[in-house]
């Protein structure tokens, strides 16, 4: 049995905070179930929705009683960290070693950052003459956003969702590629060189990062779609 919502926290209805978390809430826990129902996740990836999100209820609901407490604080009004820099920790986050962003104020600011366990930062980019926002491209299925130089890495895509049975979608940003990044800032948002690449969930956070180029990029997606899917060791 899963509680999301209100039937897992009660927030005080102080600033909207408590529908946000909920619809957060739902929004962790529908992929992770729908994999495991496909078969293409290991039920131990449903033990981390607690683990990523019983935290952030804690947080919200203690920013939230600060509101009743000491009302009009900048932090009722503003609250871009508390909605866009939630960052998860858990096993289905595969850690790169890098530091999360040093903000003042967790629940006013937000610095876009693809750090594993942070939400996809937006970014603008062309495809087939439209503008489109790195976010629309996360929905239901594993997103792998490469490099210009990454071609390995959507090959390596299209193989390992092919063995796995995981739906896995690649493209590539930047000058050139399928998705133009006429802007240049989705390299320097998502932290890569012109080969790597950043696995994304399908509820928009990032699982797992290659800064760089890698010398077998299919074995290092596999690692880290079973590492993150709870299917460590199987094929």
């Amino acid at each position: 049995m899963f509680l999301a919502g209100d039937a897992a926290h009660l927030i005080p209805p102080v600033g909207g905070y408590g529908m946000n978390t909920g619809i957060q809430d739902a929004h962790n826990l529908a992929w992770k179930l729908a994999g495991v129902l496909a078969g293409w996740a290991g039920p131990s990836l449903l033990e981390t929705y607690e683990a990523e999100r019983q935290p952030v209820a804690r947080f919200v609901t203690e920013q939230a009683l600060l509101n009743m407490r000491q009302p009009g604080r900048p932090e009722q009004y503003a609250t871009r960290g508390l909605a866009l820099g939630v960052s998860y920790d858990s096993a289905a986050v595969v850690p790169d070693g890098t530091p999360a962003p040093e903000v003042a104020n967790p629940v006013t600011d937000y610095i876009p950052s693809a750090r594993p366990g942070s939400r996809a930062p937006h970014a603008w980019l062309r495809h087939n003459g439209e503008r489109v926002s790195t976010i629309d491209l996360f929905d239901t299925a594993f997103t792998l956003l490469a490099g210009t130089s990454g071609q390995r890495w959507r090959d390596a895509a299209a193989t390992a969702a092919r063995e796995l049975g995981v739906p896995l979608a690649a493209c590539a940003a930047g000058q050139g590629s399928d998705l133009r990044d006429e802007q240049g800032t989705w390299a320097q948002l998502y932290g890569t060189a012109p080969g790597g690449a950043v696995l994304v969930r399908p509820d928009g956070y990032v699982a797992w990062r290659s800064a760089a180029a890698a010398a077998h990029p299919h074995g290092e997606l596999v690692r880290a779609l079973q590492a993150v899917l709870g299917r460590a060791g199987t094929r």
